[in-house]
């Protein structure tokens, strides 16, 4: 069956469509692929996006601060860890409620443990630890579990060790943690990161935070990555989505304070290094030059391996420009300054609507399940980029096969036509619009 171009591909008589790619007869088992259809390397370069076109600044300083209150107030918006609902007995009680849909998920079937009886050891774990209170500092890419234990916690049927429901995500050497409790003798810590409560091994945490440098920490004037590849002389990686405290910058060198095992420290960064002192202007075109640096970046549910999710990856692109997303989705989908409410439309309408917010701003476009950030129209299809595990083609004699891209990509919003799923411009429920 042939993945046709509907009405969010096509309609641009001045663009010559590429060839329409049959899907091959069907094998079982999921297929790697290197693009998702239509896509290829010169279009990931995103030549084709106006990327040099600079645009208004979207937001001040004071827009930005409302958003971040307004963010911090949806449920499940994350905050300061140290803002007053925060608590260790708070934390433990939210752990105690978490564990208890995994036990109910068990039973009903909808999960399966990796290791048998774990979700039982860590019930006795959250129900044995100790109420602990103070600050510590990402040295170390560290996973964050959901729950006190290491094997993951899978879904039927398919017990896909890539999609561990256990797998909360990934901490980046420098964030800020509030360890709230410690279980299992302190082989397991609960912390808050502002963005996701969770359970951390302690390998990847420095040494315990007094409390003047937690301070200075938080209050230091930043420098942000914008790019995943920034380094530090010594080596140290600044990831995006993560500031570092500014201690002194020169044409030659930017010194920064940095978390390692022996402690804070300073570093020095190159003077032409991809980072911004302080947050940098909110435009357009920069926000999608930072997400097209990331494509070919892998896929992790969760964090999995220190890679992104959806949602992550599109948390740490905005971050350094001041909008601070949730973590999750469906949250992700409340926080734009303005959202629109597309279910039930047409799909021309959700185009239109599309096409109208992105002429000056940012559009986050969700569903169920999945989030991505609109790039624009080009080869006659509207494209979005993020980061995803999967897509699925139908086969010519019925049923369909699952296509592995695993990576930061570009997709156009006809994928998943004519299979199960349906077409991303139908699964489309909300956008969330960052616009002037």
């Amino acid at each position: 069956m042939a993945l046709g171009l509907a009405s969010a591909c096509g309609g641009d008589p001045s663009v010559v469509e590429p060839p329409i790619a049959t899907a091959p007869a069907c094998p079982p088992g999921p297929i790697a692929e290197a693009f998702a259809p239509g896509a290829d390397a010169a279009l990931e370069r995103g030549a084709a996006f106006g990327l040099d076109t600079p645009g208004p600044i979207l937001a001040d300083d004071a827009r930005l601060s409302a958003h971040r209150a307004k963010v911090s107030a949806l449920h499940g918006g994350g905050g300061d860890p140290w803002r007053a609902a925060v608590s260790s007995d708070a934390a433990l009680a939210d752990a105690r409620r978490r564990l208890a849909s995994f036990e109910a998920e068990l039973r009903r079937g909808e999960i399966v443990e990796q290791d048998r009886g774990a979700i039982a050891a860590a019930i006795e774990i959250v129900a044995r630890a100790g109420a602990v209170d103070h600050a510590r500092l990402v040295v170390t890419e560290t996973q964050l579990f959901c729950a006190p234990a290491d094997g993951g916690f899978l879904r039927l049927p398919e017990r896909d060790a890539s999609f561990d429901r256990n797998a909360c995500t990934s901490l980046h050497p420098g964030e800020l943690l509030r360890v709230l409790a410690r279980g299992d003798g302190g082989r397991w810590w609960l912390v808050d990161a502002g963005h996701t409560q969770g359970w951390v091994r302690p390998d990847g945490l420095g040494d315990r935070l007094a409390e003047d440098d937690r301070i200075a920490w938080r209050g230091a004037p930043k420098i942000w990555s914008i790019a995943d590849d920034v380094r530090t002389v010594a080596g140290v990686p600044m990831r995006l989505g993560v500031g570092w405290p500014l201690v002194s910058r020169t044409p030659e060198a930017i010194t920064v304070r940095v978390a390692t095992a022996n402690g804070v420290v300073d570093d020095a960064l190159p003077g032409d290094a991809a980072v911004t002192v302080g947050f940098a202007p909110l435009r357009r075109a920069d926000v999608l030059r930072a997400a097209f640096a990331q494509i070919g970046a892998p896929y992790g549910w969760g964090g999995r391996g220190g890679a992104r999710d959806c949602s992550q990856f599109l948390r740490d692109t905005f971050l350094p420009f001041g909008v601070e997303l949730p973590r999750h989705s469906s949250v992700q989908a409340q926080a734009g300054f303005t959202t629109i409410d597309v279910a039930g439309w047409s799909a021309a309408d959700k185009l239109a609507a599309i096409d109208r917010a992105s002429a000056d701003g940012l559009v986050l476009e969700y569903l169920p399940g999945h989030i991505m950030l609109d790039v624009g129209a080009a080869r006659g299809c509207r494209w979005s980029i993020s980061a995803i595990a999967e897509f699925l083609v139908p086969c010519p004699d019925g049923g369909e096969t699952v296509h592995r891209l695993d990576r930061v990509a570009l997709t156009d919003l006809e994928l998943g036509r004519g299979s199960s799923r349906g077409a991303f411009i139908d699964r489309i429920t909300t956008l969330a619009v960052f616009g002037p």
